[in-house]
């Protein structure tokens, strides 16, 4: 299992820009995407207070879930959510597969 280690803030900024600087603009746009799905997840805390800007980054995530929604129950979408199971499927037919369990904290983790 994988431990996270505490770096101050500036130096992870830093490290993620450097490897943004290096994706080609496509893989970009799926680091931002996912940046902003963990910011959304964030604000969605009990103890977590909204700020306008949250406000703004939830009505911002739910219009980029309902374009998800959309592409996924496409036609193409399903065929391409089919070929995933058949990949996954022929992956752990071969052995190939890694078997994962839920942390203590509800992550997904190698078991």
């Amino acid at each position: 299992m994988m431990t996270e280690t505490a770096i101050p803030t500036k130096t992870n900024e830093y490290e993620i820009v450097a490897i943004m600087d290096k994706l080609p603009p496509e893989r970009k746009a799926h680091v931002l995407s996912f940046a902003r799905f963990l910011a959304y997840e964030t604000t969605q805390t009990a103890e977590y207070t909204f700020s306008e800007e949250d406000t703004a980054l939830k009505d911002e995530y739910t219009a980029s879930d309902a374009h998800w929604d959309e592409l996924l129950t496409s036609e193409g979408g399903q065929f391409a959510l089919d070929k995933l199971a058949d990949e996954a499927l022929a992956e752990i037919r071969a052995g190939k597969a890694t078997p994962i369990v839920f942390t203590e904290n509800g992550e997904l983790s190698p078991e």
